[in-house]
């Protein structure tokens, strides 16, 4: 079954690609005996779960090319912040990435975080997987960039960290006093204002020394493996919400794919659609390690009641789902929501 789910994850993301102004392939049909050196950018630090799966899928792509394709690999946003690094994607100064989607490039990408669509890892590849809703609505928006989206990294489902803990946290109707971190998504900003925090756009390269320094008091956009990952230090407590499930994409330029032999271009695709699939197998196991890792460090773990989450969720279907309609339309929203029912 797995197998059969990366097939088909390859081949939507060719016959989608292809029908959207994309080649599908590569830049011939047969090697020429050419070494490629590729570079492939993330935010991921070399400690993250998720780097060890870029780690994989890179030598997995370098022995199934005979050592053709070769990938060095730039952690830590040492190519530039991910909104950077997509726009290099774009114009081919980056090969490959697993990043953020940044939807300052089209509003549509935010499809990919629709707030408490669902909560349930049992749900993930229901929600990103190849033969989904979201999926066929997706690579076309991503295609019109000059970027092929392979697949989602789904790492875990986000909470809020922080450095100072709100007061009446459970109850979203109640405004808290602090300033919250949010990425350059708008759906993040208007979650977080509604869940009643104030919302701050910082990079995320400066997000450490920013709750450092006191310019905000906590952050959403991780899930426990990244608080641990990169924060644990920082923070002192940790609220599950639950808001989102972290998702990024493993991308490749259009301009790379165009260059590259087919048969190093499918290779590629094919290889990235595995891990794909296999970060929604691992995702709750690693979530439940890192929670109990930032349990360990001494970050406080706060668990919601039942009635608290079902209050936050209320609030962000009732108030925060309505203003993403202008960003990825109210069809694709309840399309997203549907499919999952």
């Amino acid at each position: 079954m797995k197998k059969l789910l990366v097939i088909l994850l390859s081949l939507a993301i060719v016959f989608t690609f292809a029908a959207c102004g994309g080649s599908g392939g590569g830049g011939s049909d047969e090697p020429s005996g050419e070494t490629y050196e590729l570079k492939l950018a993330t935010h991921y630090n070399t400690e993250h779960a998720g780097y060890a799966a870029i780690e994989k899928a890179v030598a997995a792509i370098e022995e199934q090319t005979g050592g053709a394709v070769k990938i060095s690999v730039y952690p830590s946003s040492q190519l530039g912040d991910y909104t950077v690094t997509y726009q290099d994607l774009g114009s081919g100064a980056v090969d490959l990435a697993l990043i953020p989607c940044p939807s300052e490039y089209d509003p549509r990408i935010e499809m990919n975080f629709v707030p408490y669509m669902f909560s349930d890892y049992s749900q993930l590849a229901k929600a990103f997987g190849p033969d989904s809703y979201f999926f066929e609505h997706y690579v076309p928006i991503h295609a019109e960039q000059g970027v092929e989206y392979m697949g989602a990294y789904v790492e875990g489902l986000i909470g809020l960290g922080f450095t100072t803990l709100p007061d009446n946290y459970g109850d979203p109707n109640v405004k808290k006093n602090l300033k919250i971190r949010c990425p350059a998504i708008e759906v993040y900003n208007l979650v977080t204002e509604d869940l009643g925090f104030n919302a701050v756009t910082i990079p995320y390269a400066d997000l450490y020394t920013s709750m450092q320094t006191g310019v905000c008091d906590g952050w959403i956009g991780g899930t426990p493996q990244l608080n641990y990952s990169d924060f644990k230090d920082i923070i002192k407590y940790y609220i599950p919400y639950n808001v989102f499930a972290e998702n990024i994409g493993f991308f490749m330029s259009a301009k790379t794919a165009e260059s590259l032999p087919a048969e190093y271009a499918d290779i590629i695709r094919s290889v990235f659609a595995e891990a794909s699939l296999e970060s929604f197998e691992t995702a709750e196991e690693l979530d439940k390690e890192a929670l109990q890792g930032l349990k360990d460090y001494g970050v406080e773990i706060i668990e919601l009641t039942d009635e608290e989450m079902a209050a936050c969720v209320k609030k962000v279907q009732e108030e925060t789902w309505p203003k993403l309609y202008a960003n990825i339309g109210e069809d694709v929203l309840k399309g997203l929501v549907e499919a999952l029912n």
